[in-house]
């Protein structure tokens, strides 16, 4: 992959990795952008360890383009003001700042040069909230007026899926129901970005407690991040090699994956997260969800309550798939199972721009 920089407000940047633009093959129609944001601790990177542990093959042997997003504060992507406001929380923060600034700026960015009809968001550990944050305020956004929503209706037809005529069986639709379409075809496209489903991993409702009481003696609440040794990481998230969940090749690429976290979003994600997060958010979203947790999480227990105990907060969402991904670890796209998991996101992914897509005409 190769590296990005992008001006998504007055004097901040978004940092990260994208694959590179196929340059004789015509886009497919209805194809989605993936835009992947990594869990705590990582980067991008996460996303393009080796030419084995990659999102890159599977991006273009699908032809979906994929771009692998630096978090505010991590690399050189510019970090979050520091004032929270007193209503709010980082982790809410942090969702309003990908929805209002980051995803918009990729959309304007990348869509056209990929040939991109919507973004599938795949979010790993603690990006999880921000994802659902940002669904969410997706889903409510307001609508623009309505000359706003005739251009981008316009340039949308133009840009991505060309000019298209009414079948018969629209023609001789009742007019109310035409209407009613018509109407919710106008607001998708009025969207700041067209999300067309989130994936989420690594992240859930009920903690592993022995792992957090052993990862508790590294975590000072007075720091404003923090740096976890590799050694911890290695064996929680991956397992030790004796274990067999993870490739030799992969530990020797972790020490150069492992940044320093703010301690912020730890302190929200264990903290008040929580007592909002399904009544303020959740139940708000919209799109399909796709959400996973492995059989051996260091963070969370991957039993069928706490699947069914999260993935039931999306009451909203035309789909949610959930399960779980045997035979695999925390850091479920470095370990050996994370082939297959990256097979499943993009054919998910494709599944649903082609759906979004239809849903538009």
């Amino acid at each position: 992959m190769e590296h990005f920089s992008l001006q998504v407000a007055q004097n901040a940047v978004i940092t990260g990795l994208r694959t590179k633009v196929a340059a004789s093959a015509p886009p497919i129609k209805d194809t989605p952008l993936i835009v992947a944001l990594h869990g705590g601790s990582y980067s991008a990177h996460y996303y393009d360890v080796t030419p084995t542990y990659s999102a890159a093959p599977y991006s273009a042997f699908l032809r979906v383009p994929f771009i692998a997003i630096n978090r505010p504060g991590y690399k050189d992507s510019t970090a979050l003001p520091d004032a929270i406001p007193e209503e709010s929380t980082f982790l809410q923060e942090e969702g309003r700042y990908l929805h209002n600034e980051i995803l918009r700026a990729v959309w304007k960015a990348y869509a056209a040069d990929y040939g991109a009809s919507s973004i599938v968001i795949l979010a790993h550990s603690l990006s999880v909230p921000m994802t659902i944050i940002a669904a969410a305020l997706n889903a409510t956004a307001p609508s623009p007026s309505s000359n706003e929503q005739s251009q981008n209706q316009e340039q949308g037809d133009e840009k991505v899926m060309g000019k298209k005529q009414e079948t018969k069986a629209e023609q001789n639709a009742p007019a109310a129901d035409r209407s009613k379409e018509q109407e919710e075809t106008a607001k998708e496209i009025a969207k700041p970005y067209p999300l067309a489903g989130i994936i989420l991993s690594g992240f859930g409702t009920t903690p592993n407690s022995p792992t957090m009481a052993r990862v508790a003696p590294h975590i000072d609440h007075t720091a404003p991040s923090i740096t976890f040794p590799t050694s911890l990481k290695d064996d929680l998230m991956l397992y030790p090699p004796s274990a067999g969940f993870t490739d030799p090749e992969v530990y020797k690429k972790t020490e150069a994956l492992n940044t320093s976290a703010g301690m912020a979003e730890f302190g929200d994600a264990f903290g008040p997260w929580p007592t909002y997060w399904r009544e303020k958010y959740a139940k708000h979203v919209t799109c399909p969800v796709m959400y996973t947790l492995v059989e051996n999480d260091c963070f969370w227990m991957s039993t069928p309550e706490a699947i069914d105990d999260f993935a039931g907060a999306f009451e909203s969402s035309v789909r949610v798939d959930k399960g779980v991904v045997f035979g695999a670890v925390h850091c479920l796209e470095l370990c050996r199972a994370g082939r297959g998991w990256y097979a499943r996101v993009f054919g998910w992914a494709v599944e649903c721009g082609v759906a979004f897509g239809l849903r538009r005409k």
